[in-house]
């Protein structure tokens, strides 16, 4: 939700319950959530009910340090906000850490459609590996 700009105040308004649900809702992923308010909240910000269902992947301690290196960005989460806003240097960063096919399967298509503008965000050693795939993928699937 942090993605779309809500807070958890916002995200009790749009379910129709206390912000002290949402709290436990966050603290214990296992609590049971009407489906009433998942109706709500899934017509409340446009989210499929099996979009709010699916469980967030799991990052090990060793790929957070590698995507947060440098701190900036203060965690996963605004991380992965950055990256549902486009944002081309958290792009850069998931492209330069986990490869352009795996960030693609992270966020779709703009891993190669925007690699043009984001390349110049990457380490240059690791932007010359990441220039020769992204030219022959490009002209492989150009022709």
């Amino acid at each position: 939700m942090a993605a779309r700009g809500l807070n958890q105040s916002d995200v009790a308004r749009l379910a129709h319950v206390s912000r002290q649900a949402v709290s436990l809702w966050f603290k214990f992923p296992e609590a049971d959530i009407r489906t009433s308010h998942l109706l709500a909240l899934s017509r409340g910000t446009g989210v499929s009910l099996d979009t709010l269902l699916t469980p967030l992947p799991s990052v090990d301690a060793d790929a957070e340090a590698e995507l947060l290196w440098d701190r900036l960005y203060a965690d996963l989460l605004a991380f992965a906000a950055a990256l549902t806003r486009g944002e081309l240097k958290a792009l850069a960063r998931l492209a330069q850490e986990c490869g352009l096919y795996r960030a693609e399967r992270i966020v779709g298509n703009d891993t190669w459609s925007r690699y043009p503008e984001y390349r110049r965000l990457i380490r240059p050693e690791r932007r010359e590996q990441l220039d020769r795939l992204w030219r022959w993928e490009t002209s492989r699937t150009s022709r």
